[in-house]
């Protein structure tokens, strides 16, 4: 019988933490896994040593002025492109930087005033992809909103319609450019 090695992953990120129930903060290290786990649903289930039992955690909120706010779209992509093999591992990839495949909540606004709340499929520094109903035409201009968690304010961006295919559900799949 064949014996199966499991690759190590030594990634940790250290984050500090806010408990949702009674609001307990701690910098809690966690595991690359875990950390992809946050940023996907915005929180996790972990144990509370105030409330005595396992409870919901997120991000702790960040005391940060309007003007210090980091471009959160380039954090998000960039932290998750720690967890990540390099691009030069993943055959016939044409794509400039790795797409992140995050679910991130989204409002979109077309030019012609239409907009809607979707989710994410991936995420890169320079674009993401998303699905809808509705129909947007290649070329389109579109203002993308990215709602953050804690304190941090909204931040908008412009994009453009890319590309776009056949989903399921009667969906369309949209590749977004976002402009610099």
């Amino acid at each position: 019988m064949g014996r199966v090695m499991q690759e190590r992953d030594d990634t940790s990120v250290i984050a500090e933490l806010e408990c949702l129930q009674c609001r307990t903060r701690a910098s809690v290290q966690l595991s690359g896994e875990k950390f992809k786990e946050l940023s996907a649903a915005w929180k996790l289930t972990q144990e509370c040593e105030v409330c005595g039992k396992s409870t919901e955690w997120s991000f702790a909120e960040a005391s940060v002025e309007a003007a210090e706010q980091a471009d959160f779209w380039d954090w998000l992509a960039t932290t998750g492109e720690a967890f990540l093999p390099s691009l030069a591992t993943v055959p016939h990839e044409r794509r400039k930087e790795p797409r992140l495949y995050l679910r991130v909540l989204l409002r979109i606004s077309s030019v012609r005033g239409e907009g809607e709340e979707v989710t994410s499929e991936d995420i890169s520094k320079s674009g993401f992809c998303f699905s809808s109903s509705k129909a947007y035409p290649i070329g389109e201009t579109i203002h993308v909103t990215l709602q953050t968690a804690g304190s941090l304010a909204p931040q908008t961006k412009t994009g453009t319609i890319v590309r776009s295919s056949t989903a399921q559900e009667g969906k369309t799949l949209y590749g977004v450019r976002l402009e610099t």
